[in-house]
């Protein structure tokens, strides 16, 4: 028989445009950094001038100094926050920093304020821009907080307060939240202006002990203040404990984030996506669409991951984040899950498809490590708030879902339809049960005759599972199947099936009958590749030839992994095994793919035999695929034969097999025999005919 191969090339979608927050343009922030910029100047200036003259002789001393070098020091990195995430918020020395504003010249207090911001924006690379725009608002809290504290104590701005009365202390703490909050608004305002738009939290998860953080760092400043003017030694003494509370509540603070950020990239793990999801589940009284959610699965991961190493796949994933949180809008909620699979949580669920069909494409383009260039495309399953669920849990589990409907042919995206809904509490308990049942002999394999349809002779058998569940009677395989592919256990039950059904052959054959022996092999097991060992055992143990062992697999399985589904298929093949494309013309194999996957049968659909006498396009196209396999040297097998005139039509069309009620249902291997028995002379010694290139009647 001449081989004939079939090669899918992987679909490439085409861009998908997705909706990005406007970026402010150089028109609009031109005159606004310009404005900060003299703005920032003057008040530097100013506070220079004006705190030259003020302040009481020991400020300008040793013990300012010290006061002012505290500052420095904890500036240079805020406590409890990872950098990047939330910049400079919460500095911890924001209360000696209120006390140096209060009791020393304002122009040290200003700078201490505004050089280590501008260090660290420097060393970042920041644009000139940003430093002006930045520098501006690290001044801005220090320069309200002793506004307010002057008006409050009614002292002029050149003078500094004098703190030495407890009535006072009040007007320390007011100056200082005043002042955290300007300085707080004043950052939100400064990134919009230098063009940034809202600034992007890699972690949208508050924690418990970020408030009470700032309570203390706020309250601290009164303490602070009259213990400096208490002198060196007690401000020394106050700085022991407050700096142990600090750094406590920074570091409780540290954990709790680190619990909900992934190591790797440092992308929200599936703890702080659940609770993001949460919250944008939250009723907001706003007309629309709730939050849509996208899980991402790389395709090939593990064979990657196990080729180059894992230091090369966790190169490959830090840069799928960076793509990800490059492709996703601003106010999006990027997190890894773990291992190989990504989320994005967008707010508005009307751009969630759009996303996702941008997210294959752009995952559809070759990953740099190094030297290497490695093409890992993605699947994704998207989910819609309210409509597939009101709950974080419940968002997510419809997404899996959706993702496993999508790597049945990987590389696209699918959304959640409800009449897939594999996790219901019926399908569930089914689950369970169908994991039991191959344990306790629940299931069973029935034989579907295959025909001549020329002489109505057996000439082969289609092994079909079945399930006698112990409380709910028969259960239909279309509810079972599925379950045993989305769980792991077809492999199992395909094992269990090729036994028995290899083991009655082996009996049919003693007796003298020769029909072949058609399984089906799901779409996963396609990328087994210890599949053709382990049929090669059923062989040996039973006694039985390979020639006589038919695998039938499917379009869908061919197409989601080409290169491996090849190297299996050939394989069984070299083992002396037969192998059919099943339900042909309902997957994404087209005629042009004919050329490279050695198959030796075609399988027609049951939905183009049924009514093709009646039904001119479906008699089309079976006429047309019966010619086409014949011509290419493969035997082609109809099935849904349901009545006396099919089979007429398919034999004057020179099919080779018939299968479907009308030849014969599903039934024991006892009947089965008997029914080969029954056959004159014993004409299971005839094995299926040999394909045929003779001319094909065209009509009939």
């Amino acid at each position: 028989m001449q081989r004939v191969t079939v090669t899918v090339p992987a679909p490439v979608p085409a861009p998908v445009p997705v909706p990005r927050a406007p970026a402010a343009g150089p028109a609009r922030t031109a005159p606004l950094t310009a404005v900060l910029s003299v703005a920032a100047a003057a008040v530097l200036v100013l506070a220079t001038v004006l705190g030259a003259s003020g302040g009481a002789p020991w400020r300008t001393s040793a013990f300012a100094l010290l006061l002012a070098a505290v500052v420095v020091a904890a500036e240079h990195r805020p406590a409890g926050v990872r950098p990047g995430a939330r910049g400079d918020l919460l500095p911890v020395a924001w209360g000696f920093l209120v006390a140096l504003t209060a009791l020393g010249p304002l122009s040290l207090a200003l700078l201490v304020r505004a050089v280590p911001s501008l260090v660290r924006d420097v060393r970042r690379g920041a644009p000139v821009p940003a430093l002006l725009a930045r520098t501006a608002t690290a001044v801005t809290g220090v320069l309200v907080c002793r506004l307010v504290l002057d008006a409050v104590l009614g002292t002029p701005l050149s003078a500094a307060p004098a703190l030495d009365a407890p009535q006072q202390w009040p007007a320390v703490l007011l100056a200082g939240a005043a002042g955290l909050l300007a300085e707080t608004l004043a950052r939100s305002a400064a990134r919009r202006v230098v063009g940034q738009g809202p600034h992007r939290r890699r972690l949208r998860a508050g924690t418990a002990s970020g408030p009470l953080l700032t309570l203390a760092v706020v309250a601290s400043a009164p303490v602070v203040a009259v213990s400096a003017e208490g002198g060196a030694s007690l401000l020394l003494l106050v700085c022991v404990p407050l700096g142990v509370l600090v750094v406590n509540g920074a570091l409780a603070r540290h954990h709790e984030r680190r619990a909900l950020v992934d190591e790797l990239t440092g992308l929200p793990n599936r703890e702080a996506l659940l609770r993001a999801t949460a919250r944008a589940l939250r009723p907001t009284g706003r007309p629309g669409a709730g939050p849509g959610l996208l899980v991402v699965d790389l395709d090939h991961f593990k064979d990657v991951n196990d080729t180059l190493g894992h230091p090369v796949g966790d190169a490959l994933l830090r840069e799928v984040a960076e793509r990800l949180l490059a492709r996703a809008p601003r106010d999006a909620v990027v997190a890894r899950l773990g291992g190989d699979e990504f989320a994005l949580l967008v707010a508005d669920g009307t751009s969630a498809e759009a996303l996702a069909g941008a997210v294959v494409n752009e995952m559809s383009r070759p990953l740099r490590v190094g030297e290497l260039q490695v093409l890992l495309p993605a699947s994704v399953g998207v989910a819609l708030a309210p409509e597939h669920g009101s709950t974080a849990s419940a968002l997510l589990q419809s997404a899996d879902v959706a993702l496993y409907q999508a790597k049945e042919v990987r590389g696209r995206a699918c959304t959640y339809a409800g009449r897939r809904e594999v996790h219901s509490v019926e399908r569930l308990r089914l689950l369970g049960d169908l994991g039991r049942a191959v344990d306790r002999g629940e299931l069973f394999v029935q034989y579907q005759p295959q025909v001549d349809p020329a002489t109505g002779r057996l000439v082969g058998v289609e092994a079909l599972v079945r399930w006698n569940h112990p409380d709910l009677g028969a259960v239909a395989p279309d509810r079972f199947i599925p379950l045993a592919e989305q769980s792991g256990l077809v492999g199992r039950i395909t094992s269990l099936v090729l036994d028995v059904a290899v083991g009655e052959l082996a009996l049919w054959r003693a007796e003298g009958f020769r029909p072949t022996l058609s399984v089906n092999l799901s779409a996963r097991l396609l990328g087994d590749a210890d599949l053709p060992s382990r049929v090669e055992q059923v062989l040996q143990r039973h006694g039985v030839e390979a020639s006589a062992l038919v695998l039938e697999v499917t379009e869908t399985g061919i197409v989601s992994d080409p290169e491996r589904a090849g190297a299996v298929v050939r394989r069984l093949r070299a083992l002396g095994c037969s192998v059919a494309v099943d339900d042909f013309g309902t997957g994404q194999c087209s005629l042009t793919y004919l050329t490279d996957l050695e198959v030796d049968e075609l399988k027609i659909d049951r939905s183009f035999v049924t009514g093709m006498t009646t039904d001119r396009a479906r008699g089309v196209i079976v006429r047309s695929t019966v010619q086409m396999g014949r011509d290419l040297g493969l035997r082609v097998v109809a099935e849904g034969v349901e009545d006396a005139r099919t089979q007429q039509v398919l034999a004057a069309l020179g099919c080779h097999v018939a299968q479907g009620t009308h030849v014969g249902a599903p039934v024991s291997a006892r009947r089965l025999l008997e029914r080969l028995r029954a056959q004159e002379p014993a004409v299971g010694a005839a094995a299926l005919p040999p394909p045929a290139r003779a001319p094909l009647p065209l009509e009939g």
